[in-house]
């Protein structure tokens, strides 16, 4: 996941065509006096993978809450490289994961997949903006990302490949037992919760499950002014379509209003139901997060308030759950 420091919201304010690196919030390796660890790792792997050669400039890229993030520039190209591991307590899987972004490479939704081996992942780096969270109040970038949404799903019946299935709900269920291992502190009535949350899940109707990204974060849509790209497959897998429309309209909060008009704009085939069963997978989708969060505050060493993200997503969920009565 990708996230920026303003609660609610995965990055800066980026209207507009501007710098990569100062919206990226990168630092120029060229003004300081040492490489971190990671790049100098970084850098060796490239090199001998014969993919940086001099002169060539590395800058980390803020934000990730998972991974190590880098731009590389050499040879007159731009390379997005992560450092990553395996993370099963939050439900990635490394292989799943490159399977689904291929997948949506070749539907030109996700940029390329330049290389990719344990720990690492170069793909090519998309030159845009990143949408902040009033972008889809806009009923042009909204229609938009419905649309891109759509095409993503339509193109299930084309995936090879061994993919994992994703439920929210049931995420929903791990998330609560390892945070409880790892003693985590989690909400009182937390039981509760996991009760009606199994309730709601049979207010769902049957559907096809398709291609989801499943962590529609603002800071994971970049518009490079002509097209919009999908970033960050960590979470992707086969599952319900509602879900990717859930998650992004809430981490844009989005209103009742622009909640049916990005049902409106969607060209897939959606459940009668729909406006109705979004209102559940929304609930769904902030519960994943306070979760997540929660997992995060005991087993991350990045630097994020991961124990007040967890706070506000929590109450986010009280609310959107209280409306559902």
């Amino acid at each position: 996941m990708l996230i920026a420091r303003n609660p609610g919201q995965r990055d800066s304010d980026r209207r507009g065509k501007v710098d990569w690196k100062r919206a990226l919030g990168v630092e120029r390796l060229g003004l300081r006096s040492r490489r971190s660890r990671a790049e100098r790792e970084l850098i060796e792997r490239l090199r001998k993978l014969g993919l940086v050669h001099r002169p060539f400039s590395i800058e980390p890229i803020s934000g990730g809450l998972s991974n190590r993030n880098f731009a590389v520039r050499t040879g007159g190209k731009c390379y997005f490289a992560r450092v990553c591991q395996e993370l099963p307590f939050l439900g990635i899987e490394r292989r799943n994961e490159i399977v689904c972004h291929q997948a949506a490479s070749a539907r030109g939704l996700a940029p390329e997949v330049i290389y990719h081996e344990r720990g690492l992942l170069i793909t090519r780096f998309i030159d845009g903006r990143t949408l902040d969270p009033s972008a889809l109040h806009e009923p042009s970038m909204l229609a938009r990302v419905s649309a891109l949404l759509g095409r993503l799903h339509a193109g299930w019946d084309e995936v090879t490949g061994e993919v994992l299935y994703f439920c929210g709900f049931q995420t929903v269920r791990t998330y609560a037992r390892t945070a409880a291992r790892l003693e985590a502190v989690l909400p009182d009535d937390i039981e509760r919760i996991l009760e009606d949350i199994t309730a709601l899940s049979h207010r769902i109707a049957p559907f096809r499950p398709v291609l989801c990204h499943n962590d529609l974060m603002p800071a994971n849509w970049i518009d490079d002014g002509e097209r919009l790209w999908l970033l960050d497959w960590e979470y992707s897998g086969a599952g319900h379509p509602l879900f990717d429309l859930a998650h992004a309209s809430t981490t844009a909060s989005l209103s009742m209003e622009q909640q049916r008009a990005m049902l409106e704009a969607y060209p897939g085939r959606l459940p009668v139901a729909a406006l109705e069963e979004l209102q559940i997978f929304r609930v769904v989708a902030l519960l994943r997060e306070t979760l997540w969060s929660t997992i995060q505050s005991v087993a991350s060493d990045i630097d994020f308030d991961f124990k007040q993200y967890a706070v506000e997503n929590l109450q986010a969920y009280r609310v959107a759950r209280a409306a559902l009565e």
